[in-house]
């Protein structure tokens, strides 16, 4: 190949200056919050933390060039013509200064490149930033620092503390049978077939959709998937992302009451759409072939925190006798593609840090080899769905115990403007006015009564005789009451 043939690949091989500049602005767009790293106790050893520590490092000012002799040898037409030409390239030089704001390889452009320098110059102010996640190995030092702790984890002086009160309770229901998973209904050939699902689901959104269903079960339960927690409050500072669990289990909307959806929406409702379940207290993360376990149980100790901390804030709004009763309401589960099912408890305790009222602690309850065998599966699947309809349980407890705490504002309504109308009819001079006479009274009287009859949506078909009675008593108390009001007018004018 001829030479000018080669010269001109390489040129053409060279990135040009519009691709380098949206690789220095998308560098600068996915940073991470400064904030992240100075809440950080400790700093590891990271690309990220090294490209942070590149970019508030400020570089030292080159020294003076020296003062040069004989510039009487100096060809002033040469310099000029390699002046034109760029002059020399100082990107290699380790002291060479550059704008304070821009990034270290904005510093290190060639000088050729200086009318696209300052188009890719990006402050820190304008800049977006990318809030750090489970993949990031600093996001579990950080849930550390913010005193949610994983399994495992050394608090020095544990005497066994870290275990709720009913972890041994928890794990007897695990171990119930499930018809379902009888040999005879769920026999060996059962087993193959999941087997075989589980072997050629090659992604983590397959696994989830075709062999953690087989697990899971057909329950009556609600639940959702891959749904962004957006409308929840930060669990810490905000510079980590929301929870986003692969599959979690909550109640319908319908079974709060509006006023307790209000009151604690940033922690029970999860997203902004008003059908997706809220209190949610069952997680499940899970991995394909080339997932870790170690993301995946940091995505469930971020999961299972979300979900204690929302059932926290509802057994507050029940009462405050035993807010902090050391039992664990929360269940987390993560399944890696190799069959590995561990099932987790998160629940809170009274933090000593006077900065936080609350700490989460992650404990760890069975781990089952579900490829193993079907004596293997049937165990694993019958932990997990007792697990299940276990949280079930506890929400509905506690949903049931909040919608006590809300007055039954229907029927506080109707009784008030049934008091009113009792008022107004007994106001002598405001009928003296009135052009309306007592049937016409006593007819709207009656609508209103038959309206107020009306069973609203959801209500029950068949009142207690007692409380119907006491209504008639009350409409037939109105009626006279402006019948008797209506007379004494007349007989007045």
């Amino acid at each position: 190949m001829p030479p000018n043939r080669k010269r001109k690949l390489c040129v053409e091989a060279e990135p040009t200056t519009d691709t380098k500049r949206r690789k220095l602005e998308n560098q600068q767009r996915h940073r991470t919050p400064s904030w992240f790293w100075d809440n950080l106790s400790r700093l590891w050893l990271t690309p990220r933390a090294l490209r942070e520590f590149d970019r508030r490092t400020v570089w030292p000012a080159a020294p003076l060039p020296p003062d040069r002799t004989g510039k009487e040898d100096i060809d002033l037409a040469q310099l000029k013509r390699f002046a034109r030409h760029g002059g020399p390239g100082l990107g290699d030089l380790r002291a060479y200064p550059g704008l304070e704001t821009a990034a270290p390889s904005s510093r290190m452009m060639d000088p050729s490149q200086s009318g696209s320098r300052k188009r890719a110059k990006i402050s820190d102010t304008s800049s977006k930033t990318r809030k750090s996640s489970a993949y990031d190995p600093i996001f579990e030092q950080h849930l550390i620092d913010n005193s949610i702790y994983p399994h495992g984890y050394d608090h020095g002086d544990d005497n066994g503390s870290v275990y709720p009160d009913n972890w041994e309770e928890i794990n007897e229901m695990l171990a119930r049978p499930r018809p379902s998973l009888s040999p005879s209904r769920f026999p060996r050939e059962a087993f193959r077939k999941f087997e075989k699902t589980n072997m050629q689901a090659l992604t983590e959104n397959t696994v989830m959709s075709k062999a953690f269903p087989i697990i899971a079960g057909t329950a009556d339960i609600p639940s959702q998937e891959n749904l962004y927690f957006g409308n929840l409050k930060h669990l810490t500072d905000g510079s980590i992302t929301k929870a986003k669990p692969d599959f979690y289990d909550g109640s319908r909307p319908a079974e709060l009451k509006k006023q307790v959806r209000e009151d604690l929406g940033p922690y029970i409702v999860p997203s902004t759409n008003t059908a997706a379940p809220c209190v949610p207290n069952f997680f499940t993360e899970g991995k394909g072939p080339k997932g870790t376990s170690d993301v995946c149980k940091l995505q469930a100790l971020y999961d299972g925190a979300m979900g204690a901390r929302g059932v926290h804030e509802l057994r507050s709004y029940v009462g405050q006798e035993t807010l902090f009763d050391n039992n664990a309401y929360t269940i987390t589960s993560t399944y890696h593609h190799s069959g590995l099912l561990t099932m987790y408890t998160t629940h809170p305790t009274a933090s000593e840090d006077p900065k936080r009222s609350n700490e989460y602690r992650m404990t760890q309850l069975r781990s089952f080899a579900m490829t193993d065998a079907p004596d293997t599966f049937r165990q694993g699947a019958g932990a997990l769905r007792n697990a299940r309809d276990w949280a079930k349980e506890k929400r509905e407890e506690l949903i049931a115990a909040a919608n006590g705490k809300v007055p039954d504002t229907e029927h506080s309504d109707l009784v008030s403007s049934t008091q009113s109308f009792v008022s107004l009819s007994s106001n002598e001079h405001t009928h003296l006015e009135s052009e309306t006479s007592a049937d016409e009274l006593a007819l709207n009287m009656d609508t209103f009564a038959s309206s107020s009859r009306r069973t609203p949506v959801g209500a029950r078909t068949n009142p207690p005789s007692k409380v119907a009675s006491n209504r008639r008593v009350k409409e037939k108390t109105v009626r006279d009451n402006m019948r008797s009001g209506t007379r004494r007018s007349e007989r007045r004018e």
